[in-house]
């Protein structure tokens, strides 16, 4: 496959503190974006827009399209795919923004559900900006001018108008039934754990930017995110991060299991922090986690270097708190961030323990393709580095559909009137 020559971005500094949400608007206002990714972590927020390339999977196929070249092959092993033709681009020092839906998985187990959309979706942005606390790093394949002055205008974000939802939670006594199913099964020692998700549909239109204003106001996340790619788009507040690599090669993930809700009063929010740590059931589903996140993360790193840190913290968020752990190594030669990927997918705490065991329960129980919702979705650049979200805490929209997705893990002590109660919280 013959790409033209090397493309390079035009980049410039403003040294200015400006608000991502206003200036995603008005560019998406002026026309200059219609695909887009809004990613938050640490210290920096990123939007990237429009399509120099794309790399996307679907359920047979893996496809680059853009620099007026399309070219695609057969899927196999879709991660190793997607890495060796991102890295036949001709673009210098590329990020490519996206997601990988859960269904992906398919691919490495036995699990059957997909999506009608694509299972992985990758763009390479036209124009990129970082928000720092220094000013904003533009990157763009357009006119610089043009974009500067829109990251310049000043303008405010409507007052945006809340929708109360009614939901209908018919399916309590349906999901209870599978959890006692699965928690036979685990009793059995067929497996030790697995995550059983329940979705809610709607009808509508979702107000991407409105509902990521609405969210940020009232939830606090390790990610946010907020992705409009035509046919799917999602709007999320991830509490963990599924893969993260370094300039240096290290690569850490970040599980989290063990879950009670928020306490009304401070008093009551701290018994419920203690029993995270007394309840044999919490302790031992995040143990196992843990367990296994370190066999995984020690098959792709130098020997030696795998190891816990942070261990057993408790991170808090708007209704919950989860007890915490980062696992992490550093790669061995050869290995890349898509091997991380590979091997990481889908998170321990969105699948389970045996992962292919738990895989084979979630595909049999399970009514609906999970799509987005346990996938994950972040940034790659052509260094390597990675930052990848698990998707949790999201609303997705598939063409008209909306969707809700929540999930609790299921181990043998597990009580099914509170797992429903924590996929509703």
């Amino acid at each position: 496959m013959e790409l033209k020559a090397a493309i390079k971005y035009d980049e410039t500094f403003v040294s200015s503190r400006r608000e991502p949400t206003v200036v995603l608007q008005n560019l998406l206002q002026a026309g200059i974006f219609s695909k887009y990714v809004m990613y938050e972590q640490q210290n920096e927020v990123r939007i990237a827009g429009n399509e120099l390339a794309k790399v996307t999977v679907s359920q047979d196929t893996v496809s680059l399209k853009g620099l007026d070249k399309s070219y695609s092959e057969p899927a196999s092993d879709p991660f190793k795919q997607v890495g060796e033709l991102l890295g036949s681009l001709p673009i210098e020092n590329w990020t490519a923004y996206g997601y990988v839906g859960f269904d992906i998985v398919g691919f490495y187990s036995s699990y059957s559900k997909a999506i009608k959309q694509e299972l992985l979706y990758f763009l390479i942005p036209e124009t990129e900006l970082r928000f720092t606390q220094e000013g904003v790093y533009v990157r763009s394949a357009r006119s610089l001018d043009q974009i500067r002055n829109l990251l310049l205008m000043d303008s405010q974000l409507p007052d945006y108008v809340l929708t109360d939802l009614k939901f209908d939670f018919a399916d309590r006594e349906i999901y209870q039934d599978r959890i006692k199913t699965l928690i036979t099964a685990i009793q059995q020692g067929e497996l030790h754990k697995a995550i059983i998700s329940r979705p809610l549909k709607l009808s509508g239109d979702l107000d991407l930017l409105g509902t990521y204003v609405a969210g940020s106001k009232v939830n606090n996340s390790a990610r946010s995110y907020c992705l409009d790619f035509g046919s799917v788009r999602t709007v999320g507040f991830s509490p963990e991060t599924l893969v993260e690599v370094y300039q240096d090669r290290s690569v850490v993930t970040n599980p989290l299991a063990g879950t009670r809700p928020r306490g009304e009063k401070q008093q009551e929010d701290m018994r419920l922090r203690s029993e995270l740590f007394t309840d044999a059931k919490e302790v031992k589903e995040h143990a196992l986690s843990i367990w296994l996140a370190q066999s995984e993360i020690d098959s792709i790193c130098l020997p030696g270097t795998a190891q816990v840190f942070n261990f057993m913290e408790v991170k808090q968020y708007r209704t919950v708190q989860h007890l915490s752990s980062r696992v992490g190594g550093v790669l061995k030669p050869g290995n890349t961030a898509w091997d991380a990927l590979k091997v990481l997918f889908p998170g321990i705490t969105v699948s389970g323990i045996d992962k292919q065991q738990a895989l084979e329960w979630i595909d049999r129980l399970e009514a609906e393709p999970r799509g987005i919702y346990a996938g994950c979705i972040g940034w790659i650049d052509s260094s390597g580095t990675v930052d990848l979200a698990i998707s949790l805490r999201s609303v997705y929209q598939y063409d008209n559909d909306i969707y809700l997705n929540a999930g609790a893990g299921i181990v043998a002590e597990s009580v099914p009137q509170m797992e429903y109660m924590e996929s509703v919280n």
